[in-house]
């Protein structure tokens, strides 16, 4: 199964224009299995792909789901911005708020279309530290294709952020996740 058209989105990059990380977005397909979501995601050449569901959820959200080429993701902040700019950049607006939902939550998200790009802004919730049990490490390696094998060690944390994360992207458009040419969003 291919997806006939995904957006790859270089979320967070610098004002500059540098850096970003890459994520893979498409509509979803309901007939789509979740191995068709994970080759998405490793066909594109991103660490993660971004499906936008149909419709909304009960309490208002607009469903999301992140896959990386080996499993599913609870959340993901640069998908989040990635699905956000997408849904924008279908609009004739130049402001979307919106509210998203992905992973068991719903959270409002904003994104402005500006000059050099499209910021994206959204509630991350609280953030509570600990140790992953044995079984959400597992998952987490496994999400990382690694094998329990490979070492893993904590990086060393960076300075805290605001209660909301601005994003900025840069927008690359590709038929079947090739042929892939960089434009300027605006």
């Amino acid at each position: 199964m291919s997806w006939p058209d995904v957006t790859v989105v270089d979320a967070c990059v610098r004002r500059d224009g540098r850096g970003g990380s890459p994520t893979a977005v498409t509509d979803d397909d309901p007939a789509a299995t979740d191995a068709n979501r994970r080759a998405v995601a490793a066909a594109a050449g991103t660490s993660h792909a971004a499906f936008l569901g149909p419709g909304r959820t009960p309490d208002g959200g607009r469903p999301v789901r992140f896959f990386t080429a080996n499993a599913e993701l609870s959340g993901c902040g640069h998908g989040t911005v990635a699905a956000q700019a997408v849904r924008l950049t279908r609009t004739a607006l130049g402001e979307l708020n919106d509210r998203r939902h992905t992973g068991g939550r719903t959270f409002d998200t904003v994104a402005i279309r500006r000059t050099a790009g499209i910021e994206v802004w959204f509630g991350q919730g609280l953030v509570a530290l600990r140790h992953p049990a044995p079984d959400e490490r597992a998952a987490i390696v496994a999400a990382l294709g690694l094998t329990a094998d490979d070492r893993i060690r904590p990086t060393r944390h960076g300075s805290p952020r605001p209660a909301h994360h601005a994003c900025w992207y840069r927008l690359t458009t590709g038929r079947h996740c090739s042929g892939s040419a960089h434009t300027s969003a605006g």
